[in-house]
């Protein structure tokens, strides 16, 4: 191999290298224009839309595989609510998507399906009751700021829920599987700062949306003041 092979093959490995580098998606600390940091368990490529599907499965009496167009015709629902972490930040922007009992009447889970788990693409996975499923603010999530949801924040699909921290509102969702028992959350096996339900606590919180140096403090549940 001679010198201008060589620094061919060379400049083509690099960028090979920054192709597939710009098909992983990585944390970030840094806040982005909507003013929340990013996260994620394990760095993954974004998913296709084009071939996802979100499987229901377990104890119901219709398994589904849904696509994005097929979620998209469920009735459609606007928020605006702040996720807040458990690491002391927050941020706040409108979310819009369908209620959980939409697809409920589509998959009829059976009388024993007391819970669910949602699997996520970068082997994250959560439990929640379909009582606290079934919460008012509790969405599934399609859209942000207007616009369908970026695949830095959970796209195709994600779940919000305003009164928990934001671990336990799942992105990128696979599966939905419905169970006769809940067991808390992935996090829990993680670190003493994670609990099974995610209940916010009261104490203080670092709105990203509001600056870098603000600070609020806060009472337990949804955040609301501000």
């Amino acid at each position: 191999m001679n010198r201008r092979q060589f620094f061919g093959l060379a400049a083509t490995s690099a960028t090979g290298l920054r192709a597939a580098e710009t098909k992983i998606m990585l944390p970030s600390d840094q806040p982005d224009e909507h003013g929340f940091r990013l996260m994620w368990y394990n760095p993954v490529p974004p998913i296709d839309q084009r071939t996802w599907h979100l499987k229901i499965v377990g104890l119901v009496e219709r398994p589904q595989a849904l696509s994005v167009s097929a979620l998209r015709k469920f009735p459609h629902v606007e928020q605006n609510s702040r996720m807040k972490c458990v690491q002391c930040w927050s941020g706040r922007t409108t979310w819009s998507g369908f209620r959980i009992d939409h697809l409920l009447d589509v998959v009829k889970p059976k009388a024993a399906a007391k819970a669910v788990r949602i699997d996520c693409a970068d082997k994250w996975y959560e439990y929640f009751s379909l009582q606290d499923l079934l919460a008012p603010h509790v969405l599934m999530v399609l859209d942000m700021a207007g616009k369908p949801l970026p695949d830095k924040h959970g796209a195709p699909l994600r779940l919000i829920d305003p009164s928990r921290y934001g671990y336990k509102s799942a992105k990128l969702i696979t599966a939905i599987t419905f169970v006769a028992e809940g067991k808390g959350s992935m996090a829990c096996d993680i670190g003493p700062y994670y609990s099974p339900g995610g209940e916010i606590q009261a104490g203080y919180d670092h709105p990203l949306d509001l600056g870098a140096t603000a600070r609020r403090k806060i009472k337990s549940g949804e955040i609301t003041e501000y």
